[in-house]
């Protein structure tokens, strides 16, 4: 890994903030006729270092209401409120798509009995070079320019997803051996190169959007059952 963290994805910082995760509000909704425990959960990012720069990572979880045990999660690097349109808000300025033709995957995750997370890389890092000062980034060099092997965004979101892991591990609701990334374009990027750094992952799936080019495979998945033997695998509860 040591070629891809000098050119490709940067160095991660050898010590990074701790994050204190908060139940912010619990709701009981229906998914497809599946009723679920909702949680907004807010993972605040020590600051005491640089208190003028604040992370507090966005993310979802639902898990069904009804499950007997701890279930298996699959985790989205999405938008917890919505895609936000050219306003900057949910929805706003955005064509309403037609009817998904099935179940949304969230719907198709809650049939198997398990639960979803959506988490918002963009309350973990900027997706944006002008936003480097801050974010994660910018809170681990006290607001200052990263260098040019620093980890850049793809490698700071993964860091986030751990984070989130890290949550999803203290959850009763979630069986955290189970627990899967997915995303799409460079957050589909971004799943991949969550799941290389984090063991901890079963699976991983990646696609492209709107549509592939010509000669490219429209997406993959990735699960621990293809890690060589020097790779714990890890057995389900």
């Amino acid at each position: 890994m040591e070629d891809f963290d000098r050119e490709v994805y940067g160095r991660a910082p050898k010590n990074t903030p701790k994050v204190r995760w908060e139940v912010a509000a619990t709701t009981s909704e229906m998914n497809g006729g599946v009723p679920v425990v909702v949680k907004k959960l807010v993972g605040h990012a020590d600051n005491s270092a640089c208190p003028l720069i604040t992370v507090d990572i966005q993310m979802t979880l639902a898990t069904p209401a009804k499950a007997p045990g701890a279930v298996p999660v699959i985790m989205e690097f999405g938008f917890p409120g919505g895609f936000p349109g050219p306003a900057g808000k949910a929805g706003a300025g955005v064509p309403k798509r037609p009817p998904a033709p099935g179940p949304t995957w969230q719907q198709q995750v809650l049939a198997k009995g398990w639960g979803y997370a959506i988490l918002s890389p963009a309350s973990i890092q900027a997706d944006s070079g002008a936003g480097l000062t801050q974010g994660i980034i910018g809170l681990v060099n006290r607001g200052q320019p990263r260098k040019l092997d620093d980890w850049g965004a793809l490698r700071a979101w993964a860091w986030g997803a751990s984070r989130a892991l890290d949550y999803l591990e203290t959850d009763r609701a979630v069986d955290a051996r189970g627990a899967g990334i997915e995303g799409v374009s460079r957050y589909g990027k971004a799943a991949l190169v969550t799941m290389t750094y984090d063991r901890r992952l079963a699976i991983a799936f990646k696609c492209s959007w709107p549509r592939p080019a010509p000669g490219r495979s429209t997406g993959c998945w990735a699960g621990r059952t293809w890690a060589p033997a020097s790779i714990p695998r890890r057995k389900p509860r």
